[in-house]
């Protein structure tokens, strides 16, 4: 039975994530609890939000398969919210690259709520495709730990209760309804300045995006979480990593289903 946490323990940590996040600066000293139960994750994750007070207008989710489970060691799918400030709408952004220190870039599939799904945990894909919007996106995520702070400082947890390592999130060009293509092959060029691409994952490691979103609003509802018409939902990346770098210009080439340009000051 996983050991309980004094309450006092849990309001710190939320504090100091929250004042990592307000300042942009990881968090260098061993933070005062080693999360092992994704309960208190998320109960730091809640407390940590409202000590940020933005509006949240979307979810992200990492882990959302079960080949990207085994392979970054999670027990299931980790979300984390996405603030009114960490949220930007169109294909071409510049973004100052001093507000995510030590941030990652991924293409992902992402979507738009159309109408709220309620409070339901029995959604399927097949059920939520109707009440949604596709778009392609770009999540940024980093950690607010420190590289040099032990790897314990980011098991699932400690991810969850870090907002899911969750940056911010771009959400590029509708994908048309009509659109054919398979989210768990279709190539995806990300690049940056021109250089070579990120490697793509393979179908084992990617997620189906519907699936995964289903996973996701059912996780969400079981807490207690709606989402509203407008709210977004990113389900995973289809490619490796690239870092965010001042200086740069990072292109995410989905081909015909829209492309996104993100030039970090």
């Amino acid at each position: 039975m996983p050991e309980t946490i004094a309450t006092d323990a849990i309001e710190h940590f939320a504090d100091q994530l929250a004042q990592a996040w307000v300042d942009r600066r990881p968090i260098v000293d061993a933070p005062p609890v080693l999360l092992t139960d994704r309960q208190d994750g998320y109960r730091v994750q809640d407390m940590m939000a409202r000590r940020i007070g933005e509006p949240v207008v979307g979810w992200k989710a990492g882990a959302t398969s079960e080949g990207m489970r085994r392979r970054d060691g999670h027990d299931g799918i980790v979300p984390g919210r996405v603030f009114s400030s960490g949220l930007f709408v169109g294909a071409a952004h510049r973004l100052d690259a001093a507000s995510y220190p030590g941030g990652m870039l991924e293409p992902e599939f992402a979507y738009r709520f159309l109408e709220s799904p309620g409070l339901r945990t029995d959604w399927t894909a097949e059920d939520l495709g109707p009440l949604v919007a596709a778009h392609v996106a770009i999540e940024i995520i980093g950690s607010r730990m420190a590289p040099a702070l032990p790897p314990e400082c980011r098991g699932t947890a400690m991810t969850i209760a870090d907002n899911g390592n969750g940056f911010a999130l771009v959400i590029g060009p509708e994908i048309a309804t009509d659109a054919e293509y398979d989210p768990l092959r279709h190539p995806v060029d990300l690049r940056i300045d021109g250089g070579p691409p990120a490697r793509n994952s393979p179908p084992d490691i990617r997620a189906d995006p519907l699936a995964a979103l289903a996973d996701t609003v059912n996780l969400l509802a079981a807490r207690g979480i709606s989402l509203d018409s407008g709210n977004f939902v990113t389900t995973g990346s289809a490619t490796e990593t690239l870092p965010v770098q001042k200086g740069s210009t990072v292109t995410a080439d989905f081909g015909g289903l829209g492309t996104i340009r993100l030039t970090f000051n």
